[in-house]
């Protein structure tokens, strides 16, 4: 694999995390875009400045959700304390990673005996380095199964994420991925009846419409040749479906499952770069979920009679969504799967 398609911190061996410590990664970033089409990228190494804490019980035989987070403090107390109320952290180790918050969030994450791994760097949000690092601490201490688990997600009972954990281990898979519903209002940490995101996006659904309604139902993909450089593009299948609806009230193999909420082995995705560096802010979810599919490992929904709340438009990138990074990751993504993708959705 390229050097700039995986995390050159994985290459450690000897690696075991220190309070402060740096790593550079190479990556590429789009250059131009040519009349004819062509494009070209440019090599860039990135530093990135790590500050760790590690809670005082962390176990290794425990699972580590990771779950990244900038400046807003009102958001991962509600979401610490989410997993709490559900004994999530009884079960799991819980790395929270603040990328580079103007106002430090390690006093309100030491407070509630979680570890908090502050990451700085001076190119921007890199959501697959966030998580990568944080899984390379989680590996090094002897962690087995990694979870990737979104700052705006929240459990709606113990049991099932007991009951996701146990599927995914039963079934063998590789990275596992569950129903997620937009939260009822009174649930929710926008109070308003319809979120920014959907008079933006869904403005069909307003009227509170969508609310207790499929988020993610399983992977689905839209034929946007010649309106994208992609020809075909993921899509969260089934968006606005009744959640208790036979399409996504199930278990199924799939291409790939959001990286709202994955759980994964972690000794394979060590083994296979982590999330790749160069997407920075889009599709490194479904790129490792379709590098685990195209290995022969699986992929799955886990979604009968268990579901997850997931409330979307709190954390949606408010660093521009037509910058040159997702610019960048697009084409990119195209130009690693184009060619590919029809064996897995035809």
């Amino acid at each position: 694999m390229k050097s700039f398609y995986e995390c050159s911190l994985f290459s450690d061996k000897e690696f075991q995390p220190k309070a402060t410590f740096s790593i550079s990664q190479q990556e590429i970033l789009l250059d131009k875009v040519m009349q004819n089409g062509k494009v070209s990228f440019s090599k860039i190494d990135v530093g990135y400045d790590c500050l760790w804490f590690k809670q005082e019980n962390w176990d290794s035989n425990k699972p580590t959700i990771v779950i990244p987070i900038k400046d807003n403090k009102e958001l991962i107390s509600i979401t610490i304390d989410n997993l709490k109320q559900n004994s999530i952290d009884s079960l799991t180790n819980i790395i929270i990673v603040d990328d580079r918050s103007q106002k430090s969030l390690k006093d309100c994450v030491i407070e509630k005996r979680l570890s908090y791994l502050r990451i700085d760097n001076p190119k921007g949000f890199n959501f697959s380095m966030l998580n990568n690092i944080a899984a390379k601490i989680a590996h090094s201490l002897g962690s087995k199964e990694l979870i990737m688990w979104n700052s705006d997600l929240w459990c709606v009972k113990k049991e099932y994420f007991n009951e996701l954990l146990k599927r995914h281990r039963d079934s063998g898979s590789t990275i596992s991925g569950s129903k997620l519903v937009y939260p009822p209002i009174e649930y929710s940490m926008n109070k308003d009846q319809d979120s920014d995101n959907i008079r933006s996006h869904f403005p069909q659904m307003t009227g509170g419409k969508w609310r207790e309604t499929i988020q993610f139902g399983g992977s689905g993909w839209v034929n946007t040749e010649g309106r994208s450089p992609l020809t075909y593009s993921p899509i969260h299948r089934f968006r606005f479906k009744n959640k208790d609806s036979n399409l996504v009230n199930s278990d199924k193999g799939e291409v790939f499952v959001t990286g709202a909420l994955q759980v994964i082995n972690l000794e394979w995705f060590i083994s296979q770069g982590g999330l790749n560096p160069s997407l920075s802010k889009n599709f490194q979810d479904v790129d490792l979920c379709l590098r685990c599919v195209e290995s022969g490992s699986d992929v799955n929904y886990f979604g009968k009679d268990i579901h997850f709340y997931h409330d979307e438009s709190v954390s949606l990138m408010k660093e521009g969504k037509s910058d040159k990074q997702l610019q960048s990751d697009h084409i990119l993504f195209a130009k690693i799967w184009n060619n590919k993708i029809g064996r897995f959705i035809f």
